[in-house]
């Protein structure tokens, strides 16, 4: 009897562990998937430096996500708000001690993430070309230098397609031709870039190696390696064809003082940019407020003391330059909508400067330009 009782006892155990890792096995939950990030675009600002550390030639390549890779030409004179050095151009940045400073400004003005920077110098660019072989290009009119002491000119890069050097790629991508526009000039960087990127290697060490070599003429903000590896996948999606090249939209400044300035057109600049780099551009939580502001009043230094308080405020200014008219008596705080998320960011502008709630407004004809577009009145005390 106890040795039945007991075969029944051990029965009993089985058929309870059964059940129960039976449930277990059909109540375990199933592991949630982790959410995927959506593809992104690698983004390398690509600055060449003339021989006084000016950055001339400037361009925001793209590569990723699926996409053709694209190229942004950006005017060395395009005015930027750098922090901590207040207003300058693009090129003015490029002398600065912080290597950051032209990709910060730049990525604040335009609401877009740059990963990186390639600062190179005209040494650094030919030992580039010369790193694959050299570049095969069409110009268009000759390149030329003039000895400043004898007055001979010496052609440094003929007429025609040539096979250039790295020393005549470099003249050929950082010269000033008399009466040429901008966009010219830019068009033969794209070119010079271009061409050198398609002939690296399929190989990101060596590129990181070639950078290295270059020694301080070449500097990065990201890891050699990082700039390698956008380097090599520029190289491969270029080689594939379908590159798209735009030039940044802007608008001339009248500066006052014989100085050809631009600054961006915003609207337009946001549709370029929203083709070429769609999942580079910041969304409204990630970018920093974009505040645009125009002087209407026309005392002198106005925009000066505005943009100190918004800087302050953690925003970005964007110098508008002078209202249409003058002689606004209260400060206009101008939102593209009456939402909640836009009245409240154009009361943070408000206070900012110091002005009342009742500046805000809602723009009349709607505005794209910037998220807060504000008229400085006589009611405004820098």
């Amino acid at each position: 009897m106890w040795i039945l009782l007991a075969v029944l006892g051990i029965g009993l155990l089985a058929w309870v562990l059964v059940l129960t890792l039976g449930d277990d096995a059909t109540t375990a939950p199933s592991p949630t998937p982790s959410p995927t990030a959506p593809p992104q675009q690698d983004t390398l600002l690509i600055q060449v430096r003339n021989d006084d550390e000016f950055g001339a030639d400037n361009l925001i390549a793209g590569v990723g996500a699926g996409l053709p890779p694209a190229q942004v030409l950006v005017p060395s004179r395009l005015i930027v708000d750098v922090a901590g050095a207040g207003q300058q151009t693009l090129g003015q940045s490029a002398r600065l001690l912080d290597r950051t400073a032209s990709q910060d400004a730049l990525g604040d003005l335009l609401a877009l993430r740059i990963d990186a920077t390639l600062s190179l110098n005209r040494l650094a660019l030919a030992g580039m070309v010369d790193f694959v072989g050299g570049i095969t290009v069409t110009v268009d009119q000759p390149i030329t230098e003039v000895d400043e002491q004898t007055g001979v000119e010496t052609v440094l890069v003929p007429e025609g397609t040539q096979t250039l050097d790295g020393t005549q790629a470099a003249a050929f991508a950082l010269a000033w031709l008399p009466g040429e526009p901008e966009a010219a000039r830019l068009a033969r960087y794209s070119t010079v870039m271009t061409e050198t990127i398609r002939g690296l290697p399929d190989d990101a060490l060596r590129i990181e190696q070639m950078l290295t070599s270059l020694g301080g003429s070449a500097r990065t903000t990201a890891p050699t390696a990082a700039v390698a590896d956008v380097l090599r996948d520029l190289r491969n999606a270029t080689a594939a064809g379908g590159q798209q090249v735009r030039l940044l939209p802007t608008s001339d400044v009248d500066s006052g003082a014989g100085l050809a300035l631009v600054r961006v057109d915003l609207a337009a600049a946001d549709s370029v940019l929203r083709g070429l780099l769609p999942t580079a551009m910041l969304d409204a939580e990630q970018a920093r407020p974009r505040v645009l502001v125009q002087n209407g009043v026309g005392t002198p230094g106005l925009g000066a003391g505005a943009r100190d308080r918004l800087v302050a405020a953690g925003m970005v200014y964007i110098n508008g330059g002078n209202a249409e008219q003058f002689g606004q008596a209260s400060t206009q705080v101008l939102v593209p909508d009456g939402s909640v998320e836009s009245r409240a960011l154009g009361a943070r502008v408000a206070e900012a400067l110091g002005v009342p709630a009742s500046a805000v407004a809602v723009a009349s004809e709607g505005q794209n330009v910037a998220d807060v577009v504000v008229v400085l009145g006589a009611d405004f005390e820098p």
